[in-house]
């Protein structure tokens, strides 16, 4: 079964008459049957040269697990420094801990399992924060005080023909020892092979990476892997969207824990309904507001879901408005279509620094930059991503509590919602090139 099922009791208001309204969440986001996780460690040059640009094309997110000396070294040996370390977060990518200085065969010092983390929540500003952690040499320095500052911790399997590396549909028996196959020299059959042996499973898989053969990789050098291989890998994911969710090992972890510990109820009143998605998650790590995946029984052939008054991306298919929410984010109304907020949105255009979106203060005379003034201010306090998923959603990061708009090329505003939590799923619809304003940043994505 791909998805938690909930029956809950539903009170017809102003009649005494009490029905079952179906609410379901699901196992993994979009009602997918597996999830799959790309991981890279050690940050060498190579993870911008080849990775960057390849995950850019199919629209997916990777951890990238950085070793926080070597990014100090300002580049030096084949390393990615900071700056490049940023270009990763910028296109809404992990940043995750692969310790401060990656012993030669030993475990991490203790030391640093709070330190590195400490490193890059300064450096880089994430939604979440620095939530992952990747053992150098697959060794745990003790899996209570690795608990106590992430979410996931990482350790690598080499048994890639083997099933015992493919982490059930609750995750890892031990969370502070989450299981990853290497890639090394491996082909795109390989990676195809466990992720159908994921989707077979409804489990989760994660994969391991140093470096790509005849790139720059620096100190990566462990058995580097084909690059036509993964290019293969994620072309074959994208090919079955439908049954592979593609998404950094954080997240795939906030979105298990949550989902265990959620409630949904519903309640239904005319043609409107209802609905609550909570749970108790509580630690000095995260948030836990993840979306998850919803369905929702109603009678409408058409409705517009909101939560708190944001306009939530769904669809009605079989009887069921589908959709992610929030869990703790507000009461979520499915009403009939045109019941929905409204609201009206300034008209400036600003600086990008999102992969895939154009910097309109740059090119101004971008064709579909024209039309919106360029701001005379830029707001730097906070770091976004937008991006076209591989799914052909335009999602939104690390906006939280801020407006979001999305405009068409003639400038016509197509929809207006408000960021809720980590990432956003902020509208779909006929291919062509969106202007998407969060705050007073405005991002070009082309469905």
């Amino acid at each position: 079964m791909d998805y938690t099922k909930l029956t809950v009791a539903a009170a017809l208001m102003g009649a005494s008459m009490i029905y079952a309204q179906d609410a379901e969440i699901a196992t993994w986001s979009g009602f997918r049957k597996a999830a799959v996780s790309f991981t890279f460690d050690d940050g060498p040059q190579s993870d911008v040269d080849v990775a960057l640009p390849m995950f850019e094309k199919y629209g997916y997110k990777a951890t990238f697990n950085i070793v926080t000396n070597w990014a100090n070294g300002g580049g030096a040996n084949g390393m990615l420094n900071w700056s490049g370390v940023q270009k990763l977060s910028e296109a809404g990518h992990e940043i995750a801990s692969h310790s401060n200085s990656h012993p030669n065969g030993q475990p991490m010092p203790a030391n640093e399992i709070s330190s590195s983390k400490g490193t890059i929540n300064q450096k880089i500003q994430q939604k979440y924060g620095c939530v992952t952690l990747a053992y150098p040499n697959c060794d745990t320095p003790g899996d209570s005080q690795v608990l106590q500052n992430y979410v996931v911790g990482r350790i690598c399997n080499g048994s890639w023909k083997g099933g015992s590396d493919i982490m059930g549909k609750d995750g890892p028996n031990n969370w502070a020892a989450a299981s990853a196959l290497m890639t090394g020299s491996n082909g795109t059959s390989d990676f195809k092979g466990n992720m159908d042996k994921a989707v077979q499973q409804g489990g989760w898989v994660a994969f391991l990476t140093h470096g790509f053969q005849g790139k720059t990789n620096g100190f990566a050098d462990y058995s580097p892997t084909d690059a036509n291989g993964m290019d293969g890998a994620l072309q074959y994911a994208q090919q079955k969207d439908k049954d592979i969710w593609v998404a950094p090992m954080g997240h795939v972890a906030m979105y298990i824990k949550e989902r265990k510990a959620s409630q949904v109820s519903a309640s239904t009143s005319g043609s409107t309904t209802t609905v609550k998605l909570t749970h108790n998650i509580k630690d000095n790590i995260s948030d836990y507001d993840y979306p998850l995946t919803l369905k929702v029984k109603t009678s409408l052939s058409k409705a517009e879901v909101t939560q708190a008054g944001a306009k939530l991306e769904a669809k009605i298919e079989g009887g069921y408005a589908i959709f992610d929410a929030v869990p703790n984010a507000g009461d979520i109304v499915i009403a009939g279509e045109g019941a929905g907020p409204e609201s009206s949105s300034s008209s400036e255009t600003t600086r990008s620094s999102s992969s895939g979106a154009v910097d309109c203060t740059a090119n101004p005379t971008d064709a579909s930059c024209q039309g919106m003034a360029i701001a005379s201010e830029l707001q730097n306090n906070f770091n976004l991503s937008v991006y076209r998923s591989s799914d052909n959603y335009i999602v939104v990061g690390g906006a939280q509590g801020m407006n979001i708009t999305v405009f068409n090329s003639l400038g016509h505003q197509v929809r207006t919602t408000r960021g809720l939590g980590a990432v956003q799923k902020v509208y779909t619809g006929a291919k062509g090139v969106y202007l998407v304003k969060v705050g007073s940043k405005t991002f070009k994505v082309k469905l």
